[in-house]
């Protein structure tokens, strides 16, 4: 880095850190990537005379069948579409109750997970991919109207997660932050000290999750279930996956600290950023670079796909990003073309295969299944190339990153 990290846009900037409307059954006002998804699929269905999207060569075609099978093949999906199943595209209920839901789901993920490592045989959340379309804008909501909200919070016992409205203002700082973990320029430090630790405008990570405290109501007296009156206070809670909600703080830190008889994990603290370049320690070592690069192929086949698509190559390479690059006009991975850099991510203390393993599942739903005649005659079937746009591959790699560091974590202190 030649200069210091003083800010998280400088974190973020630093080369080396890296439809048709359903039925009118209740009004939609929160923006929601499954529903307008869904939308989608049901809007290209109806321009084409009923028919259901196949796996052709039509990229457009291929991306709405490809979402269709994921929402079929995921029960708790299905049941939040059921509403605005017009078509019905999802079929009849099945009459399982909600926990044989979740644990068939549970059950399907774990059979897509046995090509990876072991280190991700047991987490089915790591490739929640939920939240993929949020727009970006970088302004940030006003404090002082969440202090008056938080007030009025106080008479409230329970806290729910709700879709956010707006998370779009929030989202590019969760990028940053991740960019962070991921360089080593922020830590991930066990939670301990709630009264010092537990503040406005400050990241943690809780059960496995990166969370943002955006504000802290005022105290106020609060009757326990032991029958002793004791200060407490609302916090607003913003989720990487773009959820919120209004917790006690005391109720907050109590997750954070985690519990081996509720079989929870303990939270983290995410530090602030190093005011110099990161040093790496004797337990620290870089073990690759996350790339994402664009085609500058003159192939027609290539061409034509770009003009109505976004098409990214992500991967990991043990070397530098420019040295696995270097000869990319004569490998078929790179389609025997120039490539351009797009973005590149320092990796420390992962295995770069099992990353790359994971990213490339995460981003299944998007690969390319095209064969391409090279202009050297010979046939390619590129295999990490994706049809997706940019956003939605920094969201994926960045909540990998976090979630596999926390996995190293939780492992190394049991």
């Amino acid at each position: 880095m030649d200069k210091p990290i003083r800010s998280l846009e400088d974190i973020f900037a630093d080369p080396d850190a890296a439809t048709l409307l359903a039925p009118d059954k209740k009004p939609v006002i929160n923006y929601d990537p499954d529903v307008e998804g869904f939308k989608e699929i049901i809007d290209w269905i109806k321009q084409h005379d009923g028919k259901e999207p196949q796996k052709t060569m039509d990229l457009t075609e291929r991306k709405m069948f490809s979402r269709l099978k994921g929402i079929r093949n995921n029960p708790d999906r299905c049941q939040k579409l059921k509403e605005y199943d017009e078509l019905h595209l999802l079929g009849e209920a099945d009459g399982s109750s909600e926990k044989e839901r979740e644990v068939k789901a549970i059950k399907q993920e774990k059979m897509d997970f046995d090509s990876l490592d072991d280190i991700l045989s047991d987490d089915s959340l790591l490739f929640d991919d939920s939240q993929k379309d949020v727009e970006l804008n970088n302004k940030l909501f006003d404090t002082a109207k969440f202090k008056q909200i938080l007030t009025k919070k106080q008479e409230e016992e329970k806290s729910v997660r709700n879709k956010m409205d707006g998370f779009s203002k929030y989202e590019p700082m969760f990028k940053q932050i991740q960019a962070g973990i991921s360089s080593g320029q922020r830590q991930l430090v066990k939670f301990q000290n709630p009264e010092k630790n537990l503040k406005e405008h400050s990241f943690y990570v809780l059960n496995g999750q990166l969370i943002y405290i955006e504000a802290i109501g005022d105290p106020q007296i609060r009757e326990s279930s032991d029958n002793r009156n004791r200060k407490d206070a609302r916090a607003h809670v913003i989720y990487e996956n773009g959820t919120e909600n209004f917790p006690f703080i005391r109720g907050l830190a109590s997750s954070l600290y985690g519990s081996k008889q509720r079989r929870t994990v303990p939270g983290y603290i995410v530090t602030e950023p190093m005011q110099k370049e990161y040093k790496l320690t004797n337990d620290d070592y870089v073990t690759g670079y996350v790339y994402v690069l664009k085609s500058l192929s003159q192939n027609p086949q290539i061409l034509e796909i770009e003009k109505e698509h976004d098409l990214y190559k992500v991967g990991v390479t043990e070397n530098t990003v420019e040295e696995r690059t270097a000869n990319a006009e004569n490998e078929p991975t790179y389609l025997y073309a120039p490539i351009q850099i797009v973005e590149k991510i320092k990796v420390i203390n992962l295995n770069a295969k099992t990353l790359e393993k994971t990213i490339h599942h995460a981003l299944a739903e998007y690969r390319l299944d095209v064969d391409i005649k090279a202009a050297n005659g010979k046939i390619i079937h590129p295999m990490e190339w994706f049809v997706v746009d940019l956003n939605t591959i920094e969201t994926v790699v960045g909540k990998l990153i976090t979630q596999l560091r926390v996995k190293q974590l939780d492992g190394m202190q049991n």
